[in-house]
């Protein structure tokens, strides 16, 4: 028999750690924006992916 446990925490970072976090997420949103972006393009043009 197995037995699944869980364990729950909550991150409370200060003003400049929870700044750089929102900078962190933002650009990892441009790069995927821009990657999408990139491969529509290429799809468009009759290209593989």
């Amino acid at each position: 028999m197995q037995r699944l446990q869980a364990y729950k925490y909550e991150l409370m970072p200060d003003g400049e750690q929870e700044r750089n976090m929102r900078r962190f997420a933002g650009a990892c949103r441009f790069v995927y924006n821009k990657a999408l972006a990139m491969q529509k393009e290429n799809h468009e043009a009759g290209n593989k992916f």
